[in-house]
């Protein structure tokens, strides 16, 4: 049943089992007080396990024992893994589904004493080497080149620093920091160069190699681009050992129907889309890279305009961005990694096992990389570095692919680099540029988890404005605790809601006022997106977490100001007006910056965490309804009063909050009360992300990512 379930990609568990006898089979990852494995029960099921370590002693102790080939007994509850809670967002749900996972497994109880070590299959024999040579690393190497050796040997980048890898993929090289197709064959080359300069004969050598790939491919970590560089050399060499005629373009090919016959889901991996694309890109393209110049250095250029232009739908579906300083930096960086310093990390391995520690010898390359990477992180940070496209829709990434093909069949008829420029221009200028001439403008309440974050965009790019950034309110923990990286809203949430969407500028990033939740992710907008000015409450700067938002903001001078009572702006169609706090005295939830406005032929209300007292001023002072209300304080039971809904007569509430906050919103009470009125409720905890779409003019519509 298990493995007929397996075929079929579905799940044989119902998600009420409690105990399980489960197989590490893989590598098992602690990080600060997490552990995280990939395991296989006994019905042949993958599931994701998650333990909260108690201790850095038991931290120690299950590394060492959790290795592949070791069975646990073990209890704890299934979950359903989170699917995507925004348009454009990372569905994990999704991802684990396409790698034939389908519960998270929350272990409360794993006990040592049950674990016991079967015999290792070859494959996990082979993984169990794998991580000896990364824990050899720490041994043998330097710290600080044991991330980059991790990374080109063994295909393990978790050990690299984050400000490093953010830096080189801005640059668009990326993918030199993980075991690509060229480190495969380079990593060949050079192996088989040796073995016949030491006297072993062709045939020798070429059958060694037959067996040894395979095994390299999973020392390796078996990423796409490993996988299908692998592939292509058995199947080169068989073909010579058999003397039949096979053209690398046939070993692609050959390649790619093995791949997608042994799992189909891997088409869908980003990895495996670029390898593939870019290599039948240069091989469609050898003959002319060959025939067109003697110049190696002529030659490394085309190579690196084929290889880009080729990888630029990938890149805008995926990561919505495209780097203007990657054609430089890979005619830099690939010849260094590749060249130089692939092969060295290799020989210094091996005579490490050898020799031992080899420092001495690695000193040179420890202060060069230091160097380079240093260089690669400020010029990361220089302005322009990227340029954001968003993710194409359907139609425009049929125009982008098809222009790709276009430009390329020009470039190969022509040689001329200009046109090629232009098809350039037009494959990265159009999704730039859409937004600018797009008629249609959207109220999104995007999905932040407990907090609030409130994105209006008007039609025409006339103006995006940013209520709130929600932000997780950071834990002490130990320094064993810490984990290398935190998740984080900025960060995992906005920027990427942000680009993909195609936004790159906030017109005004109003901040309600000084609770976390609503304005903790703010620092880490600044410096990645463009923010006009910054609109606080007054009296909030006073408060910790506004005053080292407005502090960060300086540093990157994007003006703070407040928000004057009664200030009003109008862009377009679109009318906005502040209409509490009315004095500068700072208090809290009932000082939060309240603001009216008509948007998409709709009256809307943004109330931030204002509570009953709050409720009870604004009604003095103003008589007015409103179309749309954004339910104050999370739903909480000490806002959105039965005499403010009577008078407001929304017909439509939305409720920022968690999925099962520990706060218990939204209050039963508050539901009632919007019910007992009439009032259509959205709720992100519930239907995620909710957008109000509308063009000038017209009256809108409501949806949600769950509707």
């Amino acid at each position: 049943m298990g493995q007929f379930s397996e075929e079929r990609n579905v799940t044989a568990f119902t998600g009420k089992e409690e105990s399980w006898s489960v197989l590490f089979s893989d590598e098992t990852l602690i990080d600060g007080d997490r552990l995280k494995a990939t395991v296989t029960a006994g019905n042949k099921e993958n599931l994701r396990l998650l333990y909260r370590l108690a201790s850095s002693a038991e931290a120690e102790e299950l590394q060492g024992i959790l290795l592949p080939g070791t069975i646990c007994r073990v209890s704890g509850k299934l979950e359903e893994p989170e699917g995507k809670r925004n348009r454009n967002g990372f569905d994990y749900q999704l991802f684990l589904k396409r790698n034939h996972i389908f519960w998270q497994l929350e272990v409360d109880r794993l006990s040592l004493s049950s674990c016991v070590k079967k015999e290792k299959s070859v494959k996990e024999r082979i993984i169990h080497w794998r991580l000896k040579g990364i824990n050899h690393l720490k041994t043998a190497f330097p710290e600080s080149l044991q991330p980059v050796a991790a990374a080109l040997l063994f295909g393990d980048r978790s050990s690299t620093e984050e400000d490093v890898m953010e830096a080189y993929q801005r640059l668009g090289v990326i993918h030199l920091l993980a075991i690509s197709g060229l480190h495969v064959g380079l990593i060949t080359s050079l192996v088989y160069y040796a073995m016949i300069r030491i006297g072993i004969v062709k045939e020798t050598a070429q059958l060694i190699l037959l067996i040894s790939l395979p095994v390299y491919a999973l020392l390796a970590g078996g990423s796409p681009p490993v996988i299908r560089a692998v592939l292509m050399t058995l199947l080169i060499l068989l073909a010579v050992r058999f003397h039949h005629k096979f053209t690398a373009l046939d070993a692609l090919s050959t390649s790619f129907i093995l791949v997608i016959l042994y799992d189909p889901y891997f088409i869908y991996q980003a990895g495996f889309q670029l390898s593939y694309l870019i290599s039948f890109a240069l091989l469609l393209s050898s003959k002319v890279i060959l025939s067109s110049s003697v110049s190696p250095l002529r030659n490394m250029l085309i190579v690196t305009s084929v290889s880009q232009i080729a990888g630029l739908p990938v890149l805008m579906y995926h990561f919505f961005e495209v780097s203007l300083y990657s054609f430089a930096a890979n005619l830099f960086f690939v010849p260094f990694y590749s060249f130089f310093v692939l092969p060295f990390l290799f020989i210094a391995f091996l005579l490490s096992i050898i020799l031992g520690p080899v420092d001495l010898l690695l000193e040179p390359l420890r202060f060069l990389l230091e160097q380079v990477d240093r260089a690669a992180v400020k010029i990361s940070q220089w302005p322009g570095a990227v340029m954001t496209t968003g993710r194409p829709d359907d139609f425009l990434l049929i125009f982008i692919c098809l222009f790709v093909a276009a430009g390329f069949l020009q470039w190969e008829k022509t040689l001329n680099g200009k046109r090629i420029s232009a098809f350039l221009v037009v494959i990265i200028g159009v999704p730039v540029m859409l937004p600018t001439y797009s008629a249609t403008g959207e109220v999104s309440f995007v999905d932040v988890g407990q907090g609030d974050a409130i994105l209006i965009t008007l039609p025409f790019n006339k103006g995006n404005y940013l209520i709130d950034t929600g932000g997780l309110l950071p834990f002490q923990k130990e320094e064993w605790q810490r984990q290398k990286r935190n998740f984080s809203i900025g960060s995992d949430v906005l920027l990427p809601y942000l680009k993909g969407k195609g936004i790159t500028r906030i017109d005004k990033l109003i901040l309600t006022h000084s609770d976390y939740d609503h304005i903790g992710a703010a620092e880490e907008l600044l410096g990645h997106i463009a923010i006009k000015e910054i609109v606080i409450s007054p009296g909030s700067e006073s408060k910790p977490v506004m005053k080292q938002t407005i502090e960060r903001a300086a540093m990157h001078r994007v003006s703070v100001r407040y928000g004057k009572y009664m200030e009003s702006w109008q862009e377009g169609e679109a009318y906005f007006q502040i209409v509490s706090p009315a004095d500068n005295h700072y208090e809290g939830n009932d000082d939060s910056i309240v603001i009216y406005a008509v948007i998409g032929e709709k009256k809307w209300l943004f109330t931030g965490d204002m509570e009953a007292e709050g409720e009870t001023q604004l009604l003095k002072k103003f008589s007015m309804d409103v179309d749309v209300l954004k339910v104050g304080h999370h739903g909480s039971r000490s806002s959105t009063t039965a005499p403010f809904i009577t008078n407001m007569n929304p017909e439509t509430a939305v409720i920022s909050l968690g999925k099962n906050n520990r706060y218990g919103h939204p209050h039963k009470e508050v539901i009632e009360r919007l019910q007992d009125q009439g009032v259509a409720v959205w709720r992100t905890d519930i239907h995620g992300e909710i957008v109000y779409a509308y063009k000038n003019g017209e009256t809108g519509t409501f949806s949600a990512v769950y509707p």
